[in-house]
C-alpha cells in the first residue's frame, strides 16, 4: 500500500532527510491585507524584516482549502492513502480545515494531531515510515502516533516582549514591567497549548534555566532558532558540554514562534 505523507510549513524538515513521498501544506502570514504562503512567498530574511519594521504583528492562518484540495487532487492518482501529520490542533486551524477537505477525498485520510511544532513533526512521519514497513495498516499507524507513545520535552525562549505586545498577547504594563526587569518568559507545548514554564530575569539566566529543563535523550535533540543560528549554536554547545553524548542539531523554527516571541527566539525539543 502507498502511503503519502503529508504535513504543513510549521514542520522542520531535516537537510538531507528522506523526503520521499512527503507532501508540504504552506501555512499563510497574514499582514497588512496581504497573504503570503509560507516558505514561498516569503524567504526567512524577508519574514524577519516585515517582523520587525512594523507596528502590528503578523498573523498566521491554516492552509487554503484551495490548496489542500489541490494536493490531495494530486495524491488521489499516485497513493492509495494519505497520513496527515499537522501542527498542535489546538494554535491553529490547520487540523479541522484538513479534517473537512478530507471529507470529499477519493482515497482515506488520516489525521495525526502533533501536538506541536517543527522537527517533532518530521520525527513523527519518520516512525510511522518504520511502521508502515512493518506492515501496520495505515489506520493503526495514524493512532499509534496520536497516542501519547511520543511525546517530546520542549522548552522555548522568548526574545522579544515586543512582540508579544503587538500581538496582544501582554499588556502595556505587563510589557512596562518585564522590559524594565528584563523578564524572559519560557514557554512550552503541553498537550498540544503554549504556557508559560518560567519567567526568568536576564537572557543568561534564561539559557541556563533551559538547559537545567532539558531531558537528554537516545534519539536525537534539536535547538531550533528564529533568524539567530549563532545562539542556537552557542545553546547547542552548551547542552554537549553537560551531556557529552547527546546528538545535538541545529535548525530553524517556523514563523509562528517568531511572531509569538521576536527574532532571536529560539526552542530546545527532545524524545521523551
Amino acid at each position: 500500500m502507498k502511503i503519502a505523507w503529508v504535513t504543513d510549513s510549521s514542520a522542520l524538515i531535516p537537510l538531507n532527510a528522506n523526503t520521499e513521498h512527503i507532501h508540504v501544506l504552506p501555512l499563510q502570514i497574514n499582514h497588512e491585507n496581504k497573504s503570503y504562503k509560507d516558505g514561498i512567498d516569503l524567504t526567512p530574511s524577508d519574514f524577519y524584516q516585515l517582523l520587525n519594521n512594523s507596528d502590528t504583528s503578523p498573523k498566521t492562518s491554516q492552509p487554503t482549502v484551495f490548496d489542500i484540495e489541490n494536493l490531495f487532487q494530486k495524491l488521489e492518482a499516485s497513493y492509495d492513502v494519505i497520513i496527515a501529520v499537522l501542527i498542535s490542533n489546538k494554535i491553529s486551524g490547520t487540523f479541522a480545515t484538513v479534517a473537512s477537505v478530507a471529507q470529499n477525498a477519493k482515497i482515506p485520510v488520516h489525521l495525526v494531531d502533533s501536538k506541536i511544532i517543527s522537527w517533532p513533526l518530521y520525527d513523527l512521519i519518520d516512525q510511522g515510515r518504520i511502521l508502515a514497513s512493518k506492515g501496520v495498516e495505515p489506520k493503526e499507524i495514524a493512532d499509534t502516533l496520536n497516542s501519547d507513545d511520543y511525546t517530546y520535552n520542549n522548552r522555548i525562549f522568548v526574545a522579544d516582549l515586543q512582540q508579544l505586545l503587538k500581538g496582544g498577547r501582554i499588556s502595556k504594563v505587563g510589557f512596562l514591567i518585564g522590559n524594565i526587569l528584563k523578564i524572559h518568559p519560557i514557554l512550552q507545548f503541553k498537550d498540544g497549548s503554549i504556557e508559560v514554564v518560567h519567567k526568568i530575569r536576564t537572557r543568561k539566566k534564561s539559557f541556563v534555566q533551559m538547559i537545567d529543563d532539558f531531558v537528554p535523550s537516545d534519539s536525537e535533540a534539536w535547538v531550533l532558532h528564529c533568524g539567530d543560528e549563532e545562539t542556537a549554536i552557542i545553546i547547542q554547545q552548551m547542552i554537549i558540554t553537560r551531556y557529552p553524548n547527546q546528538v545535538v542539531k541545529v535548525g530553524e523554527l517556523s514563523p509562528i514562534i517568531a511572531i509569538h516571541g521576536g527574532q532571536g527566539s529560539f526552542a530546545i525539543v527532545s524524545k521523551t
